[in-house]
């Protein structure tokens, strides 16, 4: 019989553990997290969360709540000692979309889509791999990025839908490497805050 190996704890990055934090934070305050980015600044951290707020219009309001639970849970786990700041805001006209249902929830808004295509991967609705000439054949640089801006249409299965001109195209969603959503000077724009804390 062999011994059994003692399961140990997963470890999470720290952008993983301000992310979680952050998450926590942004929902106790009713609050939606969109992302969050951690940069290194003279003397210290710079913490960028960005936050929405599902009902629409995200206000200052939000941002100092979230800020200050997320200051006190930074302080309780003793996450960043030393000097940071934290900047809490809205993510801009120009949202990221990560999650599968954020490409259904904003059916309807112009977006841009940087899809990854594998050499040889057949994919009906981008344009193959462009590869180099000669022996060996290597993919062009750069030519494996597809960029598609156009209407979102939501999700099908794993695909998601997304109207260019009068063509109607399928992105796999395992394809793409990071999409936002793109102005649109027609619509309001949302109303973008931050507070610093530290």
């Amino acid at each position: 019989m062999t011994e059994s190996s003692e399961i140990q704890p997963i470890r999470l990055t720290l952008a993983e553990q301000l992310e979680k934090l952050a998450s926590e934070a942004a929902v106790a305050e009713g609050c939606e997290l969109v992302g969050v980015e951690l940069h290194s600044e003279t003397g210290g951290r710079l913490i960028r969360v960005f936050l929405d707020r599902p009902e629409g219009g995200l206000r200052i309001a939000d941002c100092e709540a979230v800020s200050e639970r997320l200051s006190g849970l930074m302080d309780l786990h003793d996450l960043i000692p030393g000097r940071h700041r934290l900047e809490i805001s809205s993510p801009g006209l120009t949202r990221p979309l990560k999650r599968r249902e954020e490409f259904s929830r904003f059916k309807g808004r112009l977006a841009v889509i940087h899809a990854v295509v594998a050499p040889g991967e057949v994919t009906p609705e981008l344009p193959p791999v462009a590869t180099e000439k000669g022996p060996g054949r290597k993919p062009v640089a750069g030519a494996n990025r597809k960029m598609v801006k156009g209407t979102l249409q939501g999700m099908e299965e794993d695909d998601v839908l997304i109207d260019v001109g009068d063509a109607r195209q399928r992105i796999p969603f395992r394809l793409i490497a990071k999409a936002h959503l793109d102005f649109e000077f027609n619509r309001g724009t949302p109303e973008g805050n931050s507070t610093g804390g530290g």
